[in-house]
């Protein structure tokens, strides 16, 4: 009598098995994990993160002070022709540059203006080399604009635009001119930039 209920119960198991009722995890899928909570990627310092979780955990600090300035035909819409610029630079930037935060702070005479970071990217392509790349919005003159930011040791620019940067950010690249409605560049001879930052570990 055992033996025939045993029988039964196995049989019943594996009527389950074919039915779909018990789910079999497939041979091929059975050494790997499909949450992307466990994938692992290795960042350009050589860190193991992990995506899902650390993507917002910062990575450097900035904190830049200094002025200069303004590269002629770069005066801020024609308001501050060879003006000194004063600057100030705080960002956090995180393992994936679109949980970046962090504010950059421009001014002269009655111009301030400050720009709110939404994102930052390092060797940014449209400048060679090493730099630091953030993208925002700034109210400026009671009007919200979409900022651009580039900082490396031979020069800062920054733009502000009412056109969205999200192509050109995925591109890495800028508004053309006709696009910018204020813009500022250092670029003179012999200028150079501290471009330094704390690591957090």
């Amino acid at each position: 009598m055992k033996k025939l209920i045993y029988l039964i119960a196995v049989i019943a198991i594996l009527g389950l098995i074919v039915s779909g009722c018990i789910p079999v995890v497939p041979v091929s899928e059975q050494n790997e994990s499909g949450s992307i909570v466990n994938k692992t990627v290795l960042n350009e310092e050589g860190y193991t993160y992990n995506i899902a979780k650390d993507d917002h955990k910062i990575k450097n600090k900035w904190d830049l002070e200094g002025n200069f300035i303004a590269h002629p035909g770069y005066n801020w819409g024609g308001l501050a022709e060879g003006a000194t610029w004063e600057y100030s630079i705080h960002i956090k930037e995180a393992m994936s540059g679109a949980y970046s935060v962090g504010s950059i702070h421009f001014m002269t005479g009655v111009i301030d203006v400050v720009g709110h970071v939404k994102q930052t990217a390092r060797y940014y392509d449209y400048w060679s080399g090493d730099n630091i790349a953030a993208a925002g919005t700034a109210d400026y003159n009671d009007t919200t604009y979409y900022f651009l930011f580039l900082y490396a040791e031979r020069a800062v620019w920054f733009a502000l635009s009412t056109t969205p940067y999200d192509s050109y950010w995925a591109s890495e690249n800028i508004w053309p001119n006709a696009l910018r409605v204020y813009q500022l560049h250092s670029k003179v001879p012999d200028e150079t930039f501290l471009l330094d930052y704390k690591v957090i570990h």
